[in-house]
């Protein structure tokens, strides 16, 4: 069995301990944790080279060396790593588990976090980057204890939003405030510090409470500037709209970062035709400065999916496309290794999907995603391949001069035995830490969604 499954395995019964606890667990709430799961624990063996391995229940290959109370006081620890970043637990068979970063636990340099609310722990590539579940009511808990004197409680409580534009932003929107000139007070899902926030503990989300909580006071105090200032925006962004199938969505402002200054920077969200080419919402962003230069004259264009991105569209389907794809994105489809028809069902209604696609080393976490029209994916086994775009790193390896300068030109192939992307061709290769870069050349296809069909994208719409 595959260190990885061991991994899985541990995390089936350590991560018990800890979804439970939320991280706050004492030796005995450990204890009172586990216990019921003790029976299951018997029935996992140990295997030869250190790995766990699911068996039938014999009891003389169940664990024979570990009390009760030695299985307690193992789950502490490894509570404890999760509780203190910098800190490590190596466990009996040499897996070493270490906290970086609050949030996420690294199980032999594999990224595995909490879900609040789910049992176990779960790779960081799987879990939702949103704000949900328990710790958003945790989170709205927190702001109705701290503003139940204030003004600002007035507010109410931040709902989760998602705009897909140059990156992915999970959002959290307070309602229009009339007395804010109908602004939407904004704060990024990614406060809490951990790497999703599903996994941050209760003191993260404590923090990020206080923190929403000193915005919604500035948002408060100053809401009469705000709706003066607002005013000004929303006549711009009604100017993008005016000749456009387009419409202002919200005027939003984000207190977190410019909370002293007194002329505000403005996101707006239209509904216009947004990266995935649906109708849904499109990022407009003006700042201060650049309300000044139009107060001057100056003119600046609307957002791509206010303006533009129909008329591409409608090329597109005009080619039998419902959009464009990455060579590597479609090697990834056609390789047998995924659920294409699931894939595009997923896109078809989302901006992005996680695969995990197993291998005989670790697995790989598939990600695919909208980008402007195109369907592209991020590759990542964890300590041996990254691949992002147009660069794919491989740790672990060295190639020599005339290796590095023989593979320009030359498929990847040729190098190296990957289970896709294999015909995309090398541009260069470069020395980093602990591996090699290489930089590609991909093509872009375009792609017809109930088929699955691909095929060379023409130059006018790349």
């Amino acid at each position: 069995m595959t260190e990885v499954n061991w991994h899985a395995q541990c995390a089936m019964w350590e991560g018990r301990v800890l979804s439970l606890q939320l991280g706050s667990a004492s030796n005995a709430q450990a204890e009172f944790a586990l216990r019921p799961h003790l029976s299951r624990l018997r029935n996992v063996g140990l295997g030869r080279r250190g790995t766990w391995e699911r068996t039938d229940p014999l009891p003389h290959q169940a664990l024979p060396a570990f009390s009760d109370d030695e299985l307690f006081d193992l789950a502490s620890q490894v509570i404890d790593t999760l509780n203190d970043s910098g800190s490590r637990t190596t466990l009996p068979f040499g897996t070493v588990l270490e906290s970086r970063e609050l949030g996420e636990i690294l199980i032999g340099g594999e990224r595995w976090t909490l879900d609040a609310g789910q049992p176990g722990l779960h790779p960081v590539w799987t879990t939702r980057r949103d704000a949900h579940g328990p710790n958003l009511e945790l989170l709205h808990r927190l702001i109705a204890k701290k503003t139940r004197n204030l003004a600002c409680r007035c507010l109410g409580l931040p709902q989760p939003v998602l705009v897909c534009d140059v990156d992915e932003r999970n959002l959290l929107h307070f309602a229009p405030l009339a007395e804010a000139g109908e602004v939407v007070l904004q704060c990024w899902a990614n406060g809490t510090d951990a790497p999703r926030f599903c996994g941050a503990l209760p003191e993260q989300i404590e923090a990020f409470a206080e923190a929403i909580v000193k915005d919604m006071r500035v948002f408060w105090k100053r809401r009469r500037s705000i709706a003066r200032q607002a005013a000004e925006v929303r006549a711009i962004a009604n100017s993008h709209v005016a000749d456009n199938d387009a419409e202002v969505d919200a005027i939003i402002v984000d207190m977190s970062f410019q909370s002293d200054d007194n002329n505000l920077d403005f996101h707006v969200h239209y509904i216009g035709v947004d990266v995935a080419l649906r109708r849904g919402l499109v990022l407009g962003f003006i700042p201060a400065f650049r309300r000044k230069l139009i107060e001057n004259g100056q003119n600046f264009s609307s957002p791509w999916g206010v303006s533009e991105r129909k008329k591409e569209r409608a090329a597109l389907n005009k080619k039998g496309a419902d959009g464009r794809i990455t060579e590597l994105a479609a090697s990834v489809l056609a390789s047998g290794r995924v659920d294409p028809k699931q894939v595009l069902a997923d896109l078809s209604s989302a901006y992005h999907t996680t695969v995990e696609i197993h291998t005989k080393a670790a697995p790989i976490f598939a990600t695919f995603y909208w980008a402007d029209g195109t369907i592209r994916v991020e590759l990542i086994r964890q300590g041996s391949l990254d691949w992002v775009g147009d660069q794919l790193e491989l740790y672990g390896i060295e190639l020599p001069e005339a290796k590095l300068v023989a593979m320009a030109g030359r498929p990847i192939s040729d190098l190296a035995e990957l289970p896709f992307g294999g015909d995309i061709l090398v541009e260069r290769i470069v020395p980093i830490e602990s591996g090699m870069r290489f930089h590609l050349s991909e093509k872009t296809f375009l792609i017809e969604f109930a088929s699955g069909n691909t095929w060379e994208c023409p130059k006018g719409l790349l």
